[in-house]
């Protein structure tokens, strides 16, 4: 008995559910709402509703059981989750291969930078990037907050601070530490300390919103040994640019990342307290899924914050 391969085939294929429904119910079933989901996708909250319907009309069984308040995989749900992330995988490891074949960088590209490095200036690098690949649409998040960058669909992050371990790519480009600066009006009425346990005599400016407790910082000098200092903020900020702020408004003295303490008394309006001393040195690193690193446009900006980071960190 023969047997038509192309009428299996077809077969086949209609019994399969739609490839973008799959997609959509993965990113809800991960995320854990379906607001989420739309947000974190760049699509209608109605979109994601309906293609979650569709697909569940589709295999004729209910896969996230709803309520007015939340919404839950059902076991059906659970057991489909697993396979649909082989699905998003390999659909995502065929556009990457696809992607790498195209000479331009195009397309869109997400990227997720805390303020402090903005301020530093790696936010003129990326704008910089962008201008030179104009196929790129460069979308630049800029928060302090520690994004998850897979299950929000981040293809690079800029963080400072130890990494957590994970099965993402970290690449270290710079090192920056946190040094003490004041208002020049501040120095005029107080005086500079000589040393860091001096700095109790003066007003202080937090970096935690911990009201009315006390703070302490931990200096550090390349001859000496590090001496903590134990004080009640005269304001708490948990900004850079807060915190920048207060220093040229005379509040109080402050610890700031070097390079933008230093920016600040190049222009006038701050100087520099103790030098020597700072508080730890941090990494600045980049962060990547290892599948968005393949990409032409992830690739090239990867290069180019590494290439150029040192001029500013």
């Amino acid at each position: 008995m023969l047997v038509d391969n192309r009428v299996i085939a077809a077969s086949t294929v209609e019994r399969l559910p739609p490839v973008e429904a799959v997609v959509i119910f993965t990113r809800v079933a991960e995320m854990g709402s379906f607001t989420a989901a739309a947000r974190s996708m760049g699509i209608p909250l109605a979109t994601v509703s309906k293609r979650v319907a569709e697909l569940e009309e589709h295999l004729g069984v209910r896969l996230i059981a709803r309520t007015t308040r939340r919404s839950s995989l059902t076991e059906p749900g659970k057991r489909f989750l697993v396979h649909g992330r082989l699905i998003v995988d390999a659909l995502q490891r065929a556009t990457d291969e696809a992607a790498q074949a195209v000479a331009e960088p195009s397309g869109r590209l997400r990227l997720s930078m805390s303020s402090v490095l903005v301020e530093a200036g790696l936010g003129k690098v990326v704008a910089r990037f962008a201008a030179a690949n104009p196929k790129l649409h460069c979308e630049i998040d800029v928060s302090d907050r520690h994004v998850d960058l897979v299950a929000e669909g981040y293809d690079l992050a800029v963080r400072v601070g130890k990494l957590k371990d994970s099965s993402l790519i970290g690449r270290k480009i710079g090192r920056t530490e946190a040094s003490i600066f004041a208002a020049p009006v501040l120095v005029a009425a107080h005086g500079l300390p000589s040393l860091p346990s001096d700095l109790k005599a003066y007003p202080l400016i937090g970096e935690q919103i911990v009201p009315g407790e006390t703070q302490v910082w931990t200096l550090h000098h390349k001859t000496q040994n590090p001496m903590k200092v134990e004080f009640k903020p005269r304001m708490c900020a948990n900004s850079v640019r807060a915190i920048s702020e207060a220093i040229e408004a005379g509040i109080g003295i402050g610890r700031l990342p070097t390079v933008i303490g230093r920016r600040m008394v190049a222009e006038g309006t701050a100087i520099e307290i103790l030098p020597g001393w700072a508080g730890p040195g941090l990494d600045i690193s980049l962060i990547y899924p290892a599948s968005r690193g393949m990409l032409p446009g992830v690739r090239l900006l990867i290069d180019t914050l590494s290439r150029e980071a040192g001029v500013f960190l």
